[in-house]
C-alpha cells in the first residue's frame, strides 16, 4: 500500500482557518513574483505544442490550490482537482468562485477515485505531491491513471537532496520527516518504470529559500530576523544569476525538480 508520510489530519490542521492564498499573476514584475514568472515560462514552454483550450486538466492534491485559475485564465483548460481534505477542496473552489471562474473539486483520495476520472484527462498536475509517499513508482503509477492516452504528466516536487533539504532537517526535522528526499534522476525513473516517455526531468530555479517551512520557530528570538533573511538571499540570486554563467539550475542549489512525461 502506498502510504502518505504526511496525512489528512495533518493538512486539515494546516489549512482550518487559514487565510486564502492570492491567485497568481504571471506578469507582475516585481521580484516578489519571480518564481511565478518562471513558473508560468515553464509551463507556457511545456504546453506551446498542445491544443489546451477546453482540454481538461486536473490537479492532484488541489487543496487551495491558486494554480486552478491560473490554468484556466492562461490555457483555457477546463479544470478539475481532486483532494482528500475536505476544508483544502472547499477552499479550493473558494479561490475559483472569487474569480468568476468555473471549476470542479472533487473530494478523494486520489488512491481511491470516482470511476469517471480514470484515463479521462489530458493533463494532470501535481505540485508537492509525489515526494511524500515512500513508493514514488507506485504514486506516479496512480497519477498516470488519470491521464488519456497521449496525455501529459507535469510532476514538481521540492529538491531535498541539495542545500533546501539540509537546511529543512536542521531546522524543522518534523517537516523534513513526511517528505522523501528524490533526486531527478529518482523522479525521472519512476515515470519511465510506468511505462512514460520522458520528455524532461530537471532541476528548476537556482535557489529559493522561501519554500523553507520554519513555522516550529514562531517564538524564537531568531524569527524576527531569519524570514527576511531568506527572502534576501533568494532576491539576490536572482537579481545576479542572468549575468553570471554559473548560477544555474543544479542539484545542490535549486528548490524543485519538475518532471514532464507523456503517456503513450
Amino acid at each position: 500500500m502506498t502510504r502518505d508520510k504526511a496525512d489528512k489530519l495533518y493538512w486539515d490542521r494546516t489549512w482550518d482557518n487559514a487565510p486564502l492564498p492570492r491567485v497568481i499573476n504571471p506578469y507582475a514584475r516585481d521580484l516578489n513574483n519571480y518564481v511565478y514568472r518562471k513558473f508560468h515560462e515553464f509551463f507556457r514552454e511545456v504546453l506551446s505544442q498542445k491544443e489546451t483550450k477546453d482540454k481538461k486538466l486536473l490537479e492532484i492534491g488541489c487543496a487551495r490550490s491558486i494554480w486552478l485559475p491560473y490554468f484556466v485564465k492562461e490555457f483555457g483548460f477546463k479544470v478539475y482537482g481532486i483532494d482528500y481534505s475536505e476544508i483544502g477542496c472547499h477552499q479550493a473552489m473558494q479561490i475559483l468562485l472569487n474569480e468568476g471562474l468555473r471549476g470542479e473539486v472533487i473530494h478523494s483520495d486520489f488512491f481511491s477515485p470516482p470511476e469517471f476520472m480514470i484515463g479521462a484527462f489530458d493533463v494532470v498536475v501535481s505540485l508537492g505531491v509525489v515526494e511524500h509517499f515512500q513508493d514514488t513508482v507506485g504514486c506516479v503509477g496512480m497519477l498516470t491513471k488519470f491521464l488519456k492516452p497521449g496525455g501529459i504528466l507535469i510532476t514538481n516536487i521540492p529538491n531535498l537532496i541539495g542545500l533546501v533539504g539540509l537546511v529543512q532537517k536542521y531546522f524543522n526535522r518534523d517537516i523534513f520527516n513526511i517528505h522523501v528526499p528524490l533526486s531527478a534522476e529518482n523522479l525521472g525513473d519512476a515515470h519511465r518504470r510506468n511505462g512514460l516517455h520522458l520528455i524532461l526531468c530537471h532541476y528548476f530555479l537556482v535557489a529559493n529559500f522561501g519554500i523553507l517551512n520554519l513555522e516550529n520557530l514562531k517564538g524564537n528570538a531568531c524569527w524576527a530576523w531569519i524570514l527576511p533573511l531568506r527572502s534576501w538571499i533568494s532576491k539576490a540570486i536572482w537579481v545576479c544569476e542572468k549575468s553570471i554563467p554559473f548560477l544555474r539550475p543544479n542539484r545542490w542549489s535549486s528548490p524543485y525538480i519538475n518532471c514532464v512525461a507523456m503517456k503513450p
